[in-house]
């Protein structure tokens, strides 16, 4: 129980809000450590902000008053303390939470499909014949390629809005022996470091897919730098699990790993403006490093990144409606795939970095890492497609490409 002297705990910095009616939001956990969720008055976001560990409720009302909003400090306590009892704020009690479910996470050997029965259906049968539907390909992709692709660029958009153009990669792959798919994904909610991998095995209502764990291990020796052991971004990430998934559906069989790394933002060369990337000589490392890896265990590799392109609208912070731009993120699409199917992995950066990003392309880094790592002469766009939401007055782009040596 809080009282109007009890110095009053910070809320969490990395909850999410949205605003659901006028004058109303909802915060909630989009990290995932609580399913709750709580819906306040937008003019009290203000105050709750002001609660650093140190001011009282006495406090945050006098300065409200001042400034002409007064409120009433015993109602502002009782949603104090709705806030701490849903996990809202940074409490020693959360924070023991947060490390219990951070440790017993990392002691896991078999990494849950979280995002089943919410995006594709848990029930194998339902969701075979969703895959199936989703797989069933063109007459143009019935027609064999000369050459089998080696790598691939596959949206991690909801499968239920993007499953023709994952279809499209998925026909293309079908005829690959790889024993071993490298995936390079993309971590929204936590980063930590440059490259973040799993050792978990990745489990899927069609089954497990397994994870290369002798390549990681090999991979970390052969690198001069250390990396984060931690596997937490991995647990509710889509990114990798969307592809698993697709993977074991593809080849139910067939003996394949994975190897899962998520590859942090590259904001600090592309976002700013200021470019060099290239001349990063970790990032450089980490890339070669990969490619060694797999050379050194004889793997056969088939490289994906798993990624979206734009995102526009005001979902995504933009004060714009996404209709209204819906052709410029094409043209601007159509100039990063160029530089892609061209392997062309400093023109591909150059381009974003000229704009910094302007549309908020997700999935740079794993792009970028794999034309730098993978040794590929050319590409091809297999499909394209843009989500136009209207309710949100957002859209996101997403294309599947193949690569090939």
């Amino acid at each position: 129980m809080f009282s109007e002297t009890t110095p009053l705990p910070p809320l969490r910095h990395d909850l999410d809000a949205v605003e659901i009616m006028p004058g109303i939001i909802r915060l909630y956990d989009d990290l995932g450590y609580t399913d709750s969720t709580v819906q306040l008055p937008i003019e009290i976001i203000d105050y709750l902000l002001y609660m650093d560990g140190k001011r009282t409720v006495l406090e945050l009302a006098g300065h409200a008053a001042q400034a002409g909003f007064p409120f009433d400090s015993m109602k502002f306590l009782e949603i104090v303390e709705i806030l701490e009892e849903e996990g809202f704020l940074e409490t020693e009690t959360f924070q023991r939470q947060r490390e219990e479910l951070h440790h017993d996470y990392n002691s896991l050997t078999l990494r849950p499909a979280f995002h089943a029965g919410y995006a594709y259906p848990d029930d194998p049968d339902e969701l075979r014949a969703m895959l199936d539907q989703y797989l069933s390909p063109t007459p143009e992709q019935l027609s064999s390629p000369t050459t089998t692709p080696v790598g691939f660029f596959i949206p991690h958009v909801d499968p239920r809005l993007g499953g023709q153009v994952y279809g499209a990669a998925y026909n293309a792959m079908r005829e690959n022996d790889a024993d071993t798919f490298i995936i390079l994904g993309v971590p929204h909610r936590m980063s930590y470091d440059r490259f973040m991998f799993s050792t978990m095995d990745f489990d899927t209502p069609l089954g497990a897919v397994e994870t290369d764990r002798e390549f990681i291990a090999k991979f970390r020796e052969n690198l001069s730098f250390h990396l984060t052991e931690d596997q937490i971004a991995h647990r509710i990430e889509h990114s990798i699990e969307f592809q698993a998934l697709f993977l074991r559906h593809l080849f139910p069989d067939r003996p394949i790993r994975i190897v899962p790394i998520l590859a942090n933002s590259l904001y600090d060369y592309v976002e700013t403006g200021r470019g060099g990337a290239e001349e990063d000589e970790k990032l450089t490392e980490l890339y070669t490093t990969l490619s060694r890896t797999a050379a050194e265990l004889k793997r056969k590799v088939c490289w994906i990144a798993s990624v979206d392109f734009c995102h526009v609208g005001r979902k995504f912070g933009d004060s714009f409606d996404a209709r209204t731009i819906l052709d410029k993120v094409r043209r601007h699409d159509e100039k990063l795939i160029e530089a892609a199917a061209e392997c062309n992995a400093g023109e591909f950066l150059q381009r974003l970095v000229d704009v910094r990003n302007e549309y908020k392309v997700c999935g740079v880094s794993p792009m970028y890492a794999m034309l730098r790592a993978a040794n590929l002469k050319r590409g091809e766009l297999l499909a394209y497609d843009q989500w136009d939401e209207e309710e949100t007055d957002s859209a996101v782009s997403f294309a599947s490409m193949a690569f090939y040596r």
